[in-house]
């Protein structure tokens, strides 16, 4: 995971492992553990570069987002983690 990237964390394990097969063939990803400055989740995230969020969104557009949150991670600032919008 680089400084800067985007995460997708999970309320549940299936959600995680559809979600990254989906991703898997087409974006470049990493499935790592939740950060610790992200509350609750089933600890699986997968990171992804910036760049690539709008391919994700395309590619997630027709799925169930009910327990998957999106959120900009930055290791450097104070502020680590920030989630955001699905509709952004």
């Amino acid at each position: 995971m680089t400084d800067e990237c985007m995460l997708i964390v999970f309320e549940s394990t299936h959600k995680a492992i559809r979600t990254e097969r989906l991703l898997l063939d087409r974006i470049d990803i990493d499935m790592i553990p939740t950060p610790r400055e992200i509350g609750a989740s089933c600890g699986l995230t997968i990171s992804f570069e910036i760049a690539d969020l709008e391919a994700v969104k395309g590619l997630l557009s027709r799925e169930d987002k009910t327990g998957i949150d999106l959120y900009h991670y930055n290791k450097s600032s104070e502020i680590k983690a920030s989630q955001r919008s699905w509709e952004d």
